[in-house]
């Protein structure tokens, strides 16, 4: 499998770690590092296609293309050389530009350069098969798609939403277990820990993490630990948080050592999200794979994160049983640790393939 990763970092090279590592396939893969995100969907095509001729990856028997989300499909196809372009193509949908939101204000704004969303739309359409990190993904891309080409003029795009339907699946990203899966029980302590995994970042919500931990620190005693990728311009929240909260905050940056990284979650007792927008949450995943209990929002992919019964729950409003709840909550995302979610994926593809050959 010839697979093209245009922004490769974060979780965009995490999957593509775990996918080469667990698939029953041969993938080989052909990257650009992950900046410039508007340039990658605009050229990464051209790039990354000239970069796999010069190595003679064009030459090799290829049975199936993947390409990630950040690319133009459409212009992938038509670059490809003609004896390829009947290959099979598979796009792997870790976000969309139609509902991303914008950092003066989450969510569609109808004011915004919808060229990107367009560029998901045509290369979801010049696929064979496209698999969706979430339910939410797809959903929202939907939604938003529609508004859009609701606002299009002299444009009749009939059938739209039909096409995108029938070549869509969701299934999960691969996320690698904690190393103590197997072990719910955790050390109790006296004051009650949580951990804020998130990207430093508008859309992750650090004002509202900053008013919860103003509203609830003292009354429930919480401590904090605040990971996830920082960035040049750390938001005004979260550098109030660091002077207001330092006396109860155990851990403040960006942990690159992934021993010292599951050490903390396992640390926790509970997980915060506090996201204005989120696709599928490996972040989260993780803190919850690793023992610590929901404190989520009920909106974007949270709910279908979590089993019936893990809905709602917080401090305030912790379960009676915890050990129960959290084997609940590993045994519902039992889908997503990577040996399953990459034997979905690999399914999917054979499917795809097998399809497009009869």
């Amino acid at each position: 499998m010839l697979g093209f990763e245009p922004y490769d970092t974060g979780s965009h090279r995490a999957v593509r770690e775990l996918v080469s590592a667990h698939s029953r396939h041969r993938w080989t893969w052909l990257t650009l590092p992950g900046r410039g995100w508007k340039w990658r969907m605009r050229l990464a095509a051209v790039e990354l296609l000239d970069e796999a001729a010069a190595a003679g990856r064009l030459d090799e028997p290829i049975d199936v293309i993947v390409a990630t989300s950040l690319i133009s499909v459409a212009d992938l196809r038509a670059l490809l050389p003609a004896r390829l372009r009947g290959v099979p193509v598979v796009l792997y949908m870790h976000e969309n530009q139609a509902a991303y939101p914008s950092s003066e204000q989450p969510g569609l704004d109808p004011g915004r350069d919808v060229h990107f969303a367009l560029t998901n739309l045509t290369s979801i359409l010049a696929s064979d098969l496209v698999i969706w990190n979430s339910r939410w993904n797809h959903d929202s891309f939907l939604y938003a798609m529609d508004s859009i080409i609701r606002r299009a003029t002299a444009v009749d795009l009939r059938g739209w939403r039909e096409r995108v339907e029938s070549r869509s699946r969701v299934i999960w990203p691969p996320v690698e277990p904690p190393p103590d899966e197997g072990n719910p029980e955790r050390t109790l302590h006296n004051a009650t820990r949580v951990v804020w995994p998130h990207r430093w970042e508008h859309d992750k919500g650090p004002d509202e993490l900053l008013e919860l931990a103003t509203r609830f620190s003292e009354r429930h005693d919480l401590r904090w630990t605040i990971l996830g990728e920082q960035f040049p311009d750390t938001p005004p929240a979260l550098r109030e948080f660091e002077k207001q909260f330092a006396a109860r905050t155990d851990h403040f940056g960006f942990e690159p050592d992934r021993r010292r990284y599951w050490a903390h979650l396992a640390a926790c007792d509970w997980v915060l999200s506090t996201a204005r927008h989120e696709f599928f949450g490996v972040a989260v995943v993780e803190a919850l794979l690793a023992g610590c209990l929901p404190w989520l929002p009920d909106r974007l992919s949270y709910p279908e994160l979590l089993p019936a019964g893990s809905h709602g729950l917080s401090p305030a409003r912790p379960p009676e049983d915890r050990a129960a709840q959290v084997r609940a909550i590993r045994e519902h995302l039992r889908p997503a640790l990577a040996p399953n979610a990459v034997a979905a994926i690999d399914t999917a593809i054979e499917a795809a393939v097998a399809g497009a050959k009869g």
